[in-house]
């Protein structure tokens, strides 16, 4: 048979996007609820409505997936924190972050935490993708605030700021009761109002 009359070959099934998501999401939320044991890629496709072979012939392993799956997550979302003030700024961005640590993003991290020394792929997507974004919200805070005028003289708002981002997530990695509006109130008033500049 000639090769240029022969019959293309019809093209395979294109890949669906929509299954990845699928599955990413379902993995992230097993991790959430159970640890990185609970992620059984049986689970993971019983829970994405697919079959175990649809994984298999997009992850090697369960390793691959749930790199994979921190990889493509949608990053954390930041508030818009611009209230007028540094203190105010400040609750809002703070209260921002306590409402972030409920979401299957943030509960699978917390999960994987002691992990992240010996998986550096999920550390990386970690620090570049959530931790990089409010560190970022933080400094545009002080940036706002010091071109108000609003910073006092040899002061280190930005190191009271993240002393306070920090004692949230602490309370939360070490499940030390659930983060508040309280709490976000306390650590303003007694880590970011002393740094203000007064009249």
């Amino acid at each position: 048979m000639d090769p240029q009359q022969a019959t293309p070959r019809p093209a395979g099934r294109p890949r669906d996007p929509g299954l990845d998501i699928a599955i990413r999401t379902a993995a992230i939320e097993l991790i959430g609820e159970g640890g990185i044991e609970a992620c059984a890629l049986d689970e993971v496709a019983r829970r994405a409505g697919v079959g175990k072979a649809t994984i298999y012939r997009r992850w090697a392993s369960k390793d691959a997936l749930v790199v994979d799956a921190f990889r493509y997550s949608p990053p954390m979302e930041v508030p818009s924190t611009d209230q007028g003030s540094l203190a105010a700024d400040a609750r809002a961005l703070l209260a921002g972050l306590v409402a972030s640590l409920e979401t299957p993003l943030a509960l699978a991290t917390r999960q994987l935490m002691p992990m992240l020394a010996s998986h550096p792929e999920i550390a990386e997507v970690y620090r570049t993708r959530f931790a990089g974004a409010w560190t970022q919200a933080m400094d545009d805070v002080l940036a706002r605030a010091e071109a108000r005028g609003e910073v006092a003289p040899g002061a280190f708002p930005v190191l009271a700021l993240r002393a306070a981002s920090a004692l949230v997530t602490q309370r939360w990695l070490m499940h030390v009761g659930t983060p508040d509006e309280a709490l976000v109130d306390q650590l303003v008033e007694a880590l970011v109002v002393p740094h203000l500049a007064t009249a």
